[in-house]
């Protein structure tokens, strides 16, 4: 971690005058991706992955080059023929579907993606020119106004399928939520066709171009086929299911055609006319299921089908003229050896006519490389994971524990279908990760002494998510013997698990909310909290503890941080007691993303949501009663308007377009709750220092490839450290989990606005001398209170010493008086000049604070304590405000009580300034 570095103001006065200057610093932000390139577990084990799901996959015609659409990551590519991958930054929209690459010119690339929330989007058709460094959207990618069946598919474009035609690689189709796309001088320019023009333009998932130009595709409409470059479509007198779809040709027919809509696989030996025969799923489930044909010696073809795993079957072309169907019903060669579940694409290699080798395939886990390479043996190919995967997990879960006094991080993440993960060593550039588990992670928390998380699924069995309790890191445990009442939540966002300290955890059931004193009971005593009252449907669990009392809060209701949830409130543990609505700001709607003060209960900030209204973030300090709009967060989650802050058909989970709420975190400071942070879908990652009133945009939504700051999408989770002393390191680690990029660290350094008060010279001891100076402290400062030396003589305390070479004397304690001056809402500590802390302590008076110090005893010669700096900084706050105070400096006794009088015995020097005022 980086480490902090004290300057040293020179410009001092002698003679007790106090002087002020300041200097102030830039804040610095670096990006750290900390993802996982390698699954640990067993590599031929089908559950390691490390990924996250890729939809689409190319392979440049060299074979060398590949590229990769992941499902919420962005492009990526690799140049050593999928050992590697870099994610393509130029290309922003983040949820991508399907990519292509121009087989006469490797450096023309296609890629396809779901709406991007821009108020001017470039999301749907993508062209680069130059093999993915850099992107263009071309205005005509958009379909013309009132082409689409609904005009919120125009505002809110997204594209699918793409296919090149063998023939002549200038004409290009593409599907997308609004008709047919078509380019014929390779991407420059677009035109739009609606298959079926009588209903107006909708989804076309899948198009394949062939046979001299001829063009099938599938979509909401079923089948269509155009025999005239698009110009118009012949409907099918029995279409297969309608919707999501993946459709291919035999590579010796043109009318033989194969396609799966829902979980069914269908085959047409017409030309799609009709549609007679299906082909058994080996192992149904419809993630996105797809087809992909392949040519074989002789009259043999191959038909591969991915759904939860990647089959193969053995297809015939007959003799010219023969009837019957082409592909077995049932007889399907497994072929997914190596490889994570939950098939996305194969590609084969480039330029071979007959018995072209898979090359490259790609999952929920990421993407695998063939390691056998010569056929026929590659046709049951093994798999392996790239030395370097792609780094697009969707991270459902997150956690961190600082371990004390060791100067790292233990880090936990729970990715969907990917497992979980942890490892010891967050704060390094590269840490070494443990992937521990498989399936969905829904909730992961630490300790120093333990580690929870929950799984699913297990599927036909029960319960369905089960709870393991284990050692940091992940190590060793089993489940939990004993489950609380209720089903264990699907919830992504933001946890059912909490910590309470010692052994005792919290757990949020479909019953309610369970408390345990000792996880690693035998068997765990689960107690609810609220029993009588608890509410209903709720997926979120958040604590907080103040004044020794821990307090619960619950979001409840659709389940995400698009549904307008309600926010529910319990003060204690106990099985008695009510559970209470938090009001929201009006009186109806509900809230989207939440997080409370872990020190607060009454210090929430939230998304507000009400239906058909744009959301705004809100804060309130005492529990709901009152709310506080935050408009400098507003304008930021928009990006001051490049950004929608709600849409209507934006991608919400897998491939439903539900669209979505532009807030998706909220975090506060475990140190200090004026730290917060914040972020959007589409516009970034935020952070206030002051409570909220103002933001700092810490990640690049709009041109990440020429700041080189990255575009971190779908921020769902933060976790906060600080580097050296919590209070005043100006360093912050900002943990950052995201569903599409999986986890970064963001490190935040701002190097203070100092103000050096310098020579403060001490005369005489028998009485406390006291020296009246009024100081202007910026909020953002930190005051650098400097003690010039050498003493006076008569400033030595004469009282034993013993085991220093002081002459017997020890140094006298320094009082430093500040009036006027709140304890709690500043923080303080003083340093030595070696920069190591000093023990001091902080005594709060009615109208001010006593810091207190005694100079090292092995520094106390010929009268001098060395250079001693106090650092005073304003809790949290940046806003320009300027705080004036009192300062004074006492040398031995402190001669006050709290209240500004005068303690029994002590005296002043006559003259001096009085006491603080009562």
């Amino acid at each position: 971690m980086a480490t902090v570095r004290w300057g040293w103001l020179g410009g001092c006065v002698a003679g007790g005058v106090l002087t002020v200057s300041s200097l102030a610093g830039q804040a610095v932000v670096t990006h750290t991706d900390l993802n996982p390139s390698q699954s640990t577990l067993d590599a031929t084990n089908p559950s390691g992955a490390s990924s996250g799901r890729i939809n689409g996959l190319a392979r440049a015609p060299n074979g060398t080059d590949l590229f990769a659409a992941s499902e919420w990551g962005g492009l990526y590519q690799s140049t050593d023929r999928g050992r590697t991958w870099i994610h393509l930054a130029g290309h922003v929209p983040m949820v991508t579907w399907d990519v292509a690459v121009d087989p006469t010119h490797a450096n023309r690339v296609y890629a396809t993606s779901f709406y991007d929330g821009r108020t001017s989007s470039i999301a749907g058709i993508n062209v680069s020119t130059d093999g993915g460094t850099t992107w263009t959207h071309p205005a005509s990618a958009a379909p013309p106004a009132g082409f689409c069946v609904d005009a919120a598919r125009r505002d809110n474009p997204s594209a699918f399928g793409i296919a090149i035609d063998p023939a002549n690689s200038d004409h290009v189709f593409v599907g997308t939520n609004c008709g047919l796309a078509i380019s014929t001088d390779a991407g420059v320019t677009w035109s739009f066709v609606d298959p079926t023009p009588t209903d107006g333009a909708d989804d076309i998932w899948d198009v394949v171009v062939h046979d001299g130009g001829m063009i099938d595709l599938c979509g909401d409409d079923g089948h269509r086929r155009s025999t005239d470059g698009g110009v118009t479509f012949t409907p099918t007198t029995t279409s297969p299911a309608s919707g999501r779809c993946s459709i291919a040709v035999s590579p010796d027919e043109a009318d033989v055609l194969l396609m799966v809509a829902g979980t069914t696989i269908y085959e047409s030996d017409d030309g799609g006319s009709t549609w007679p025969y299906t082909l058994t799923n080996p192992n149904a489930q419809g993630r996105v299921p797809f087809v992909v044909t392949n040519k074989r010696a002789g009259s043999d073809w191959d038909l591969w089908f991915g759904d939860v795993w990647l089959t193969r079957a053995t297809c015939t072309t007959p003799a010219a003229g023969a009837s019957g169907r082409r592909c077995p019903a049932n007889a399907w060669t497994s072929v997914s050896a190596g490889a994570h579940a939950d098939a996305g694409a194969v590609v084969f290699a480039p330029g071979v006519a007959t018995d072209a080798c898979p090359v490259l395939f790609s999952s929920d886990g990421g993407v695998y490389r063939n390691t056998t390479t010569t056929s026929p043996a590659c046709h049951t190919p093994t798999w392996e994971q790239p030395d370097r995967t792609p780094h697009a997990l969707w991270l459902m879960t997150m956690a961190g524990v600082n371990q004390a006094g060791a100067g790292a991080e233990d880090l936990y993440f729970g990715a969907q279908d990917n497992g979980s993960y942890a490892t010891r060593d967050g704060d390094q550039p590269t840490p070494m990760w443990a992937n521990q588990d498989f399936g969905d992670v829904f909730d992961v928390i630490g300790s120093a002494t333990r580690s929870l998380l929950t799984i699913c699924c297990y599927v036909n069995q029960a319960p369905l998510t089960r709870m393991f309790v284990r050692s940091p890191g992940l190590i060793g445990g089993a489940a939990v013997g004993t489950y609380p009442p209720g089903s264990l939540p699907y919830s992504d966002q933001p946890d059912g698990l909490v910590f309470l300290g010692g052994e005792s955890y919290g757990a949020l059931t479909t019953s309610g909310v369970f408390v345990t004193p000792d996880i690693t009971a035998s068997p765990v005593v689960w107690n609810q909290v609220g029993a009588g009252s608890a509410p209903s449907g709720c997926h979120s669990l958040m604590s907080a503890e103040a004044a020794g009392t821990e307090s619960f809060l619950v979001l409840c209701g659709g389940g995400t941080s698009d549904d307008q949830n309600s926010l529910w409130r319990f003060s204690g543990t106990a099985a008695g007691g009510t559970w209470s609505p938090v009001a929201t700001p009006l009186g109806s709607g509900g809230f989207g993303v939440a997080a409370v003060d872990p020190h607060d209960p009454d210090h929430i900030i939230a998304s507000y949501l009400r239906t058909n209204l744009d959301p705004a973030m809100v804060m309130t300090d005492d529990g709901g009663v009152t709310w506080n709009p935050l408009p400098a967060l507003d304008a930021r989650m928009s990006g001051n308007g490049v950004f929608r802050l709600r849409n209507v058909r934006g991608p919400s989970a897998f491939t439903n377009f539900s669209g979505y709420q532009m807030p998706t975190l909220v975090a506060f400071d475990p140190f200090n709750s004026a730290t917060i942070v914040a972020g959007g879908a589409e516009s970034g990652v935020f952070l206030s220092r002051d409570g909220g009133t103002t933001w700092e945009l810490l990640t690049d939504p709009i041109a990440p490839q020429t700041s080189g700051i990255p575009h971190l999408p779908r921020p769902r989770y933060a976790y906060i450290t600080h580097d050296g002393s919590t209070l005043f390191a100006p360093v912050l680690n900002i943990f950052v989990g995201t569903q599409g990029r999986g986890v970064w660290r963001i490190t935040w350094t701002n190097p203070p606005t100092i103000v050096d008060v310098c020579g403060v010279r001490v005369h005489g001891c028998r009485e406390p001398e006291m020296l009246p100076e009024h100081i202007d402290l910026d909020c953002r400062a930190f005051a650098l209170c400097r003690f010039a030396d050498p003493l006076p003589r008569n400033c030595l305390l004469k009282y034993p010493c013993p085991g220093c070479d002081t002459g017997g004397l020890c140094p006298p304690v320094f009082h430093l008086v500040f009036e006027d001056l709140d304890p709690t809402r500043w923080d303080f500590a003083v340093f030595a000049r070696d920069g190591t802390l000093v023990p001091a302590t902080v005594t709060p008076l009615k109208r001010g604070v006593v810091v207190s110090f005694q100079p090292e005893k092995e520094l106390y010669r010929d009268r001098s304590i060395g250079d001693y700096r106090l650092v005073i900084a304003r809790t949290g706050e940046v806003t320009p405000r300027r705080y004036r105070m009192r300062a004074r400096v006492f040398v031995g006794e402190y001669p006050f009580d709290a209240r500004g009088k005068l303690r029994e015995g002590a005296r002043v020097r006559p003259g001096g300034p009085p006491p603080l005022r009562p």
